[in-house]
């Protein structure tokens, strides 16, 4: 199921702007004039996060503070998009427990990162616990808790083949360089040699084989590194 996104808007051209946005990244959205809209739809169908367009025109600043008191949105993550030098709606948001303000004009990175981080798109999703998980093949990885299965059985990894698993489950099927690889799991001001990766994917592979005799990484001569399944 990919998560829902509640656009709280008065403006169906922006409302339809970011349903575009976000649709390509994996999500799905549906559009709410206030709060109330919000809540009611809330009531129908499971609602993952929200982005509440604040303008000095709406109340939508005022109302923000009821998605924290009311039980059916209480946990959900918050987005508040306010105007340039709007202090005093910002300073009102934090204290109503908005979870993100970001200051337009909008840059589409910034949220999408966030709701990618809190939630997740394309193979990320939410497991029935509220968890952020990755899934392919026969392995799963929370990433909130830093868990990796695999039929079932959990694996431990190392913060380098956490972060390069965490990168091929976010790329399934596609070839990895190892220089992508690099970027991804070491800090960017430690020289990292091209042998290091092949030895870290070594571990990967050796500890991903304990729960299965299927060889999941797939070595590409010259090219780096792929995950691969059949049962997929």
């Amino acid at each position: 199921m990919k998560p829902l996104i509640v656009i709280c808007s008065h403006d169906a051209e922006f409302y339809l702007v970011l349903n575009h946005i976000l649709a390509v990244d994996g999500f799905t959205s549906a559009l709410a004039s206030d709060v109330e809209e919000l809540l009611d739809l809330a009531t129908q169908t499971p609602v993952h996060a929200s982005v509440m367009d604040c303008r000095p025109d709406n109340q939508m600043v005022e109302s923000c503070s009821r998605l924290r008191q009311d039980i059916r949105t209480s946990g959900i993550p918050v987005v508040a998009l306010i105007q340039p030098g709007a202090a005093s709606q910002h300073i009102a948001l934090l204290k109503s427990g908005i979870d993100e303000v970001l200051v337009r004009p909008l840059a589409p990175a910034k949220l999408l990162d966030y709701l990618r981080l809190r939630l997740g798109s394309g193979r990320h999703g939410l497991r029935p616990d509220g968890a952020m998980s990755l899934n392919y093949g026969d392995i799963e990885m929370q990433i909130d808790r830093h868990h990796v299965r695999r039929n079932g059985r959990e694996i431990a990894l190392g913060p380098i083949e956490f972060k390069l698993l965490r990168h091929m489950l976010e790329n399934p099927e596609k070839v990895l360089s190892r220089d992508e690889l690099i970027e991804v799991a070491w800090p960017g001001n430690v020289y990292v040699g091209l042998r290091t990766v092949d030895v870290h994917i070594s571990r990967l592979r050796k500890s991903l084989k304990q729960s299965s005799d299927d060889d999941i990484i797939r070595t590409v001569r010259l090219g780096g590194y792929a995950l691969e399944s059949d049962t997929t």
